[in-house]
């Protein structure tokens, strides 16, 4: 083994169990700050402006559950640069240039989880501030429209201040100074995240890194982590497991050798066909022998004549008769 390979096996027998841990951590952290704050300030089917008076009544646990969720975050960078590593370290056909992507794609996500909580921060002491007068303005308005409007299904004047309740708290969410700093990094982070998950996953399948099955599901999750995020995280905790070398049955193969192992190709071991039999003969599906030429019996009205093509022999009979 290459002096410089060596070196990248031992640097990753280091650093695999502190990789292994944030991994984990990082995915309990995230899981635990959305069970957290979704304990004490339920959303539920209140609305945005029972969401944001939930929020003023409890705004220590608001800002503890988005520190944890974009530590969370940012403890899955160790992991993904990790396995990327191993990855290029097995093959040159990775791309060392995405590297800046699976860092700054956690990184993002966890900067768009702080200023989601601090835009919720500002529009729920706007909304205990002006969001009355807010909601008494939008009130008359409507209840002005329902005066015009003879129809019998208007709404009752319950329901009109409850949709102006929530539009108010809608628009001082969108409103805040950060609003636009949450969609940006968020949108950067969730694509970069996607992008960087089902890069690392395929190549650590070809590398052997990683068995086809979770190899497939990263690619199958990470592809999904755009609109469901949450959905990877059950990956990175298995990840996390075979990196520190929890997992039953130890890691595959290619991780000690430091070399690329990909795992043997099904159709090849089912007896698939092949592309090249080696000797340019026909191959039947399902096959990897060559057809061979078809030997009927002599005709006992013909015998065989070396003399000549047996069609030829043929023709003479016929005209000798």
């Amino acid at each position: 083994m290459p002096a410089d390979q060596t070196l990248k096996i031992e640097s990753e027998r280091r650093w695999a169990m502190t990789a292994g841990i944030l991994a984990v951590l990082g995915v309990t952290l995230i899981a635990g700050s959305y069970i957290y704050n979704g304990s004490v300030i339920p959303a539920g089917d209140g609305g945005s402006a029972d969401y944001l008076v939930g929020i003023e009544a409890h705004r220590t646990v608001q800002l503890v559950s988005s520190l944890f969720q974009a530590l969370g975050y940012m403890f899955l960078v160790a992991p993904l640069v990790f396995l990327f590593k191993a990855a290029a370290a097995r093959s040159p056909r990775v791309r060392n240039g995405l590297i800046g992507v699976v860092i700054a794609a956690p990184l993002f996500m966890g900067i768009a989880a702080i200023t989601n909580s601090a835009s919720n921060l500002d529009a729920a002491s706007e909304y205990r501030t002006n969001g009355p007068a807010l909601v008494q303005t939008c009130v008359r308005e409507k209840s002005a429209d329902a005066g015009n409007d003879q129809s019998a299904d208007a709404d009752s004047p319950e329901q009109v201040k409850a949709d102006c309740e929530d539009e108010v708290a809608d628009d001082l969410r969108g409103g805040t100074s950060t609003s636009g700093l949450t969609a940006g990094f968020g949108l950067a982070g969730v694509l970069g995240f996607t992008i960087g998950v089902v890069y690392i996953s395929l190549w650590l399948m070809r590398t052997g890194l990683l068995t086809r099955f979770w190899g497939s599901l990263g690619m199958a999750l990470g592809a999904v982590s755009i609109l469901f995020p949450l959905f990877v995280l059950l990956w990175f905790i298995y990840v996390g497991l075979l990196i520190a070398g929890w997992v039953p049955g130890g890691r595959p193969p290619a991780w000690a050798a430091g070399e690329a192992i990909p795992w043997p190709d099904p159709r090849k071991d089912a007896g698939g066909d092949s592309d090249d039999t080696g000797d340019g003969g026909d191959v039947i599906e399902g096959s990897a022998e060559p057809l061979e030429e078809t030997e009927f019996p002599p005709d006992p009205e013909f015998p065989p004549d070396d003399s000549g093509p047996q069609i030829e022999r043929r023709k003479r009979k016929r005209r000798n008769g």
